[in-house]
């Protein structure tokens, strides 16, 4: 269990607003890149497990759906590229100069996983997604340049 540690007085998720504590098994911590820090998470070891398989479906869904009348959320949601790892500002911070999530620990079991998404691409396979929804983008833009 080395460099992981217990959650902090009064931590609550911020998804189900449950306490977290060792207690209900339901802490854990996310190794951020490059520092190598553990921090304590902000969401419920299931609300993150929920994420780990639901983040990447989703974003495909909502680029899909915002594809079809809004540039500017197809636009911020294309920006970053898909998503390969966990992520959330609010409850899994990245501190400066950090650039993603690589590993989770959850507390209950002692156990480490990766931070990958599930579905989520990598090398080519996400450069040439990307690359269409840059090319989707580019259209709305035109289309809707052409429409002022």
């Amino acid at each position: 269990m080395s460099g992981h540690g217990s959650p902090p007085e009064g931590l609550t998720c911020k998804a189900t607003w449950e306490d977290i504590t060792e207690e209900e098994g339901n802490y854990c911590e996310y190794l951020s890149m490059p520092s190598g820090q553990w921090l304590p998470s902000h969401f419920g070891a299931d609300t993150v497990r929920h994420l780990l398989k639901t983040q990447f479906p989703k974003y495909l869904e909502d680029v899909e759906k915002a594809a079809k009348d809004c540039a500017a959320a197809v636009r911020r949601l294309v920006t970053k590229g898909p998503p390969v790892y966990l992520s959330d500002a609010e409850a899994l911070p990245l501190p400066e100069g950090d650039t993603h999530i690589e590993k989770i620990w959850f507390a209950a079991d002692d156990e480490e996983i990766s931070a990958k998404l599930a579905g989520a691409l990598e090398g080519d396979a996400r450069e040439e997604l990307w690359a269409s929804q840059r090319e989707t983008l580019a259209m709305m833009e035109a289309a809707e340049a052409g429409q002022t």
